[in-house]
């Protein structure tokens, strides 16, 4: 499990070791949503390595491999890459520039970071809907994959998705940055 509030692994313990965070107290909605990014990120990254394993093994001994591997492998990349923006994004480590923190006082930095998400959760929400014309045009054209015929659409709804996942976590970062605000306030 990694905490929510500093990012480090912590196996199944309730309480991170490094800051004291305790699972309970970060919300029904993280947990779920923790466990959900981080049982799809395990299953599509052992899927791939099976996959590759299984390419290179059926191409040295038998001059084969398994048809649309590639193209499914490839695919899979994107999805494991958007989850991890969304736990990046769950445990505040994802790329953002720094340069107004270092010019702002320290106590107007609590604002400057529910600033940051929400501009970024507008970001996000505006890649989800250009990425859902993108996906809607693959569903027109009905390209299908080598790999069990799959429609290419299908292996290309993580651009939408994962892009509202992370709008999803920003919006989380936004209300717990003002929840933070009042508390100190």
């Amino acid at each position: 499990m990694q905490c929510i509030k500093c990012g480090n692994d912590f196996g199944d313990l309730d309480q991170c070791p490094f800051c004291a965070e305790t699972w309970q107290k970060s919300g029904r909605f993280n947990q779920i949503t923790t466990r959900i990014e981080d049982f799809f990120i395990e299953l599509f990254l052992g899927t791939m390595v099976i996959i590759v394993l299984a390419q290179i093994l059926l191409r040295n001994i038998y001059q084969s491999g398994i048809l649309g591997g590639d193209e499914l492998v490839r695919h899979l990349v994107l999805w494991i890459a958007f989850f991890g923006a969304a736990i990046a994004t769950r445990s505040h480590a994802h790329v953002k520039i720094d340069a107004v923190k270092n010019i702002i006082p320290e106590s107007w930095q609590p604002y400057s970071d529910v600033v940051v998400s929400l501009f970024s959760c507008i970001v996000c929400c505006v890649l989800a809907y250009a990425s859902c014309q993108f996906v809607y045009i693959e569903y027109q054209v009905q390209e299908h994959s080598a790999f069990f015929n799959l429609p290419i659409w299908i292996m290309q709804i993580i651009l939408p998705a994962g892009y509202l996942i992370i709008a999803l976590r920003f919006v989380h970062n936004v209300f717990s940055g003002l929840l933070c605000i009042i508390r100190e306030s």
